[in-house]
């Protein structure tokens, strides 16, 4: 109690680490009475390797100034029918979903969170960093969300907290921008109608390996 208390305190400046404290909530109310033995989970083990990673680094800085808004037209969507698609600027980039992936927890809501996933993965390997970023997309749920800065719903969770793993390092903050689907660059191609190929994105960035299984680049 005393860490997720300090972890809590944390998390007002490192927002991002929201993502990370429902696993010791989780934990927590699994404390019945002071006699029984646990062990930790390796959720909770997880998130403090997280944290260990994050607090170690001397040079790293949060700055509480406010950031520069940039809006790299950057759009997102995703549908449980074909797959996931990204377009930033002309170029737009694809991963369709293998069968089986809807299990466990995984929805068409964890599809759009792995959809914002790749967005900052690419992003920072654009090397975009200190700033806030327009996103554009049209899932309320994994806005909201990404908002709160966590999910009860496992994967979710997990995908918000790999989001926020690619993003503090480079002092980037989200700014979700709700389109309908109809306005939603991104909307055709995340069900399968793809755009020309001479905009195909020619490298995009490495599926992380907790959804290399369930996405296939395009």
């Amino acid at each position: 109690m005393s860490i997720l208390g300090t972890l809590q305190h944390i998390s007002f400046i490192y927002k991002e680490g929201c993502s990370t404290l429902p696993p010791f909530s989780a934990f927590l109310s699994k404390f019945l009475n002071e006699f029984a033995c646990h062990h930790f989970p390796g959720s909770v083990l997880s998130s403090l390797h997280w944290w260990e990673a994050v607090l170690a680094k001397s040079d790293c800085s949060c700055s509480l100034k406010p950031h520069m808004t940039i809006d790299p037209d950057i759009w997102v969507d995703a549908s449980s029918s074909w797959g996931i698609s990204i377009i930033l600027g002309k170029i737009w980039y694809a991963w369709s979903l293998t069968p089986g992936w809807r299990a466990k927890g995984r929805d068409i809501s964890w599809a759009e969170s792995i959809t914002l996933e790749m967005a900052m993965l690419i992003l920072t390997n654009e090397e975009y960093h200190d700033c806030s970023v327009i996103v554009q997309g049209n899932n309320t749920g994994i806005i909201g969300a990404y908002d709160k800065g966590r999910s009860c719903n496992v994967p979710h969770n997990d995908s918000i907290h790999q989001i926020t793993s690619s993003i503090i390092p480079n002092n980037i903050t989200i700014i979700p921008i709700y389109v309908m689907s109809a306005m939603n660059r991104a909307n055709p191609i995340s069900h399968g109608i793809l755009g020309p190929s001479n905009l195909h994105a020619p490298s995009p960035p490495a599926l992380p390996t907790e959804v290399a299984h369930f996405l296939q680049n395009v």
